[in-house]
């Protein structure tokens, strides 16, 4: 049974974590393109002493890495499915082209296991977003699959010490601790 005292224990696992987990920023290739890796990867959700659950990832990380780009700034994301099955990432509130999007069977296919897509457009507004997958995705993000999207404008209205960004989910588990596998 869930209590209150279990409840906000769970949630302060998941979220520290959110932020101890994701880098905030990942560095571009030569050729220009951030990689995003879908992968599989474990991780302990009710805190270290839990049994790791199998969780799906973007570069090894749950939620993934943080990409952060300035309004105006062409993005270049190289998705690198090396899932079992096909995958997509959707921007989730940014205005792009449909073929950019994201959401397989609607504005592009699905990226097949071992396959790879690139992702090339125009960021045109500032805020905090989330990419997510958006192939099966009852399952996919409950696995894992997202991450923040932070467009900044292209001159800072005032300076920043620190920042930190919060990402919360929350993970049905089972009575042993590990990430139930019912989707359906």
């Amino acid at each position: 049974m869930i209590t209150r005292r279990n409840f906000l224990r769970m949630t302060g696992a998941a979220g520290a974590l959110s932020l101890t987990s994701s880098p905030s920023l990942l560095a571009a290739a030569d050729d220009g393109f951030i990689e995003l890796r879908a992968r599989p990867a474990t991780a302990s959700l009710l805190g270290e002493d839990a049994p790791p659950s199998k969780v799906w990832s973007f570069n090894g990380t749950v939620p993934g890495p943080t990409i952060r780009a300035r309004r105006g700034d062409t993005l270049r994301v190289r998705l690198v499915n090396e899932l079992d099955q096909a995958t997509s990432v959707h921007w989730h509130g940014i205005r792009i082209d449909n073929a950019m999007d994201g959401v397989a069977g609607l504005t592009q296919a699905a990226v097949e296991p071992g396959e790879t897509f690139d992702y090339v457009f125009t960021v045109p507004d500032a805020g905090t977003y989330w990419y997510h997958s958006h192939n099966r995705s009852w399952e996919q993000v409950e696995r894992g699959l997202y991450g923040a999207l932070i467009v900044d404008e292209p001159e800072s209205a005032f300076a920043v010490d620190d920042e930190a960004t919060l990402v919360i989910d929350d993970w049905r588990v089972g009575s042993d601790g590990r990430l139930d596998e019912d989707f359906g």
